[in-house]
């Protein structure tokens, strides 16, 4: 999958709220489009990035596992990736490119970037 083919999936699901925690009193559908924002204002030229599983893993991966995606947008020691093999978001976490862990956490963008 392109670059491009990735930014158009994140974009068509950009206002996916599942799995998603809202805080109480907070509208959910205003919570939803200010991480959506948030994300788009942390684009990245989409790159070939890999992680380690980590505790707890991924139902499909064990901890010690190296994955894979494209990394779409990131912010410090966060990274959104896509994995177009599974058609998945994941969360990847660390400073150094070259040491991200994935512990676990996919599902929408949404989701992944508050979780």
């Amino acid at each position: 999958m392109s670059g491009a083919e990735a930014m158009e999936r994140l974009k068509s699901l950009l206002g996916n709220d599942s799995g998603v925690y809202v805080p109480p009193a907070v509208d959910r559908a205003e919570y939803v489009q200010t991480v959506g924002k948030d994300i788009l204002s942390h684009l990245c030229e989409p790159f070939a990035v890999s992680a380690t599983v980590v505790a707890p893993g991924f139902p499909d991966e064990k901890p010690g596992s190296l994955i894979s995606g494209l990394c779409i947008a990131r912010t410090a020691g966060y990274w959104l990736v896509y994995q177009s093999s599974k058609d998945r978001f994941l969360c990847f976490w660390g400073t150094n490119e070259d040491s991200l862990s994935a512990p676990g956490i996919f599902g929408s963008p949404v989701y992944c970037w508050t979780a």
